[in-house]
């Protein structure tokens, strides 16, 4: 066994759980290739918020069955959001995997990526792959991101927690990914200096609900924040991670938090720290208290707007973007148009728009009704989108003849793209290599989901 090959799908912290993996799997001797094909190892990490996410693996899963016949000694491995914690009712849940996926050799939850490397020598005794004392690793966050996703080498994700404690009746992750546990502090600082000290300027912290950090139950338990009576740990992390300002980390953004935790500490931090960027991306989900409810969303429209009204106070040109839901179980016309008028006073900027799709396992599977149809549910997405795009144009028009600072991400040729401190897209030309660097460039044209300008 040479080569594997990775394929991810869904979300930031999927790959950064498939940056791990490549650590983890070079760790063992192995190196990566391109081509699925001529690999000897493909892992699957895969994505469960929607079917058909799922539908997309079982499809590509069918492809590697053609080349399996060919190539014996080939190991398929499935890991991620398909791979469901252990229920009563779900407990044969990975074992049901096998038989729709003739090749598949492993299932495994991410958590379990340090025992990785024995399943493979179960299944191929003679495997010649280094040696990994698997008992060493607490927990699969002690093996470091190889943080390869981004092309401009200065930019990170780094993953601060892992599952949720939630419990949104539409959402797998507490039954795929098990309850909310944070990563220690000390062990996220170290991550960042590391990456500061090469060349990192933005880091994104990443979780399931970012700002419960230290909050989970699993934290409890441990006592691991118990020291820190006064200060919230998600704020006490972000103070940590300013002091590096010094050292050329210039930016700090955090995905997604949840409104329950949108704290006056939080909002003051975000409002002082020289390495907080004017923007947020807060969840609302819906603009009706009943839907909240049935979501089990732990707050109100009326908590949410206050939030909103603080972080303007604190912050007045922050952008702030969000996720919803339409047709979710129960939801009538007067609660869409309520998410509708919501959605216009609080002016945000963007929004992921997702039709609801039953998440087998879930609460909402297992006690309510998916029963607002198929074409009820495209009709408000094409409403709330049409609404989404003038906010959105509104949004970035206010950028006009302004001067932005924009960390480059890509560049092809002379045309360059990255993002602005309010998380826009920004694209304009240079003649000169600008790859990762943070430039000045004044916004000549707005466009729907782009701003275009000329480098200062």
């Amino acid at each position: 066994m040479k080569t594997y090959h990775i394929k991810t799908y869904g979300c930031q912290m999927n790959y950064s759980d498939s940056e791990r993996m490549e650590t983890y799997l070079q760790a063992l001797g192995l190196s990566p290739c391109k081509d699925y094909k001529t690999a000897d190892l493909i892992i699957f990490n895969t994505c469960s918020i929607r079917q058909k996410a799922e539908d997309r693996v079982f499809s590509e899963i069918y492809k590697v069955e053609q080349l399996k016949k060919k190539k014996k000694d080939l190991l398929v491995v499935v890991t991620g959001c398909m791979i469901r914690k252990s229920s009563s009712r779900y407990s044969t849940e990975r074992d049901a995997l096998f038989p729709r996926m003739a090749a598949l050799d492993i299932a495994l939850r991410i958590d379990e990526l340090p025992s990785l490397a024995s399943l493979m020598r179960e299944i191929q005794p003679a495997l010649d792959i280094e040696a990994i004392e698997e008992e060493s690793l607490e927990d699969y966050f002690q093996i470091n991101a190889s943080h390869s996703s981004h092309e401009a080498k200065t930019q990170a994700f780094v993953a601060i927690s892992n599952g949720c404690d939630k419990f949104c009746t539409y959402c797998i992750v507490p039954y795929s990914r098990g309850r909310e546990k944070s990563r220690k502090m000390e062990d996220i600082i170290a991550e960042c200096e590391k990456l500061v000290e090469i060349g990192v300027k933005e880091i994104t912290l990443i979780g399931q609900t970012v700002n419960s950090y230290g909050l989970g139950k699993a934290d409890e338990e441990s006592g691991k924040f118990a020291n820190l009576k006064e200060k919230e740990p998600f704020v006490a992390l972000l103070e940590k991670l300013d002091l590096l300002h010094e050292k050329g980390l210039e930016r700090v953004r955090f995905t997604s938090p949840h409104p329950q935790d949108m704290s006056d500490q939080l909002i003051e931090a975000m409002a002082v720290l020289k390495t907080q960027m004017p923007y947020l991306h807060l969840p609302v989900q819906s603009g009706d208290n009943r839907t909240l409810k049935r979501m089990n969303r732990t707050y109100t429209i009326e908590q949410y707007r206050e939030i909103i009204k603080k972080l303007r106070a604190k912050i007045p040109d922050i952008s702030i973007s969000t996720d919803i839901i339409v047709g979710f179980c129960g939801e009538t016309d007067e609660e869409f148009e309520k998410t509708l008028k919501f959605y216009e006073e609080m002016a945000f900027e963007h929004a992921y728009i997702a039709q609801y799709s039953q998440r087998r396992g879930t609460t909402a599977d297992r006690f309510m009704k998916d029963d607002i149809p198929q074409k009820v549910k495209k009709q408000r997405w094409h409403k709330l989108n049409f609404l989404l795009v003038k906010m959105a144009e509104r949004g970035y028009k206010r950028f006009l003849n302004k001067t932005v600072n924009v960390l480059v991400e890509n560049q092809n040729g002379k045309t360059c793209m990255g993002r602005s401190e309010h998380f826009k897209a920004v694209q304009f030309n240079s003649g000169r290599k600008l790859l990762g660097q943070i430039v000045p460039v004044k916004i000549t044209r707005a466009r729907e989901i782009l701003l275009e300008g000329e480098l200062v």
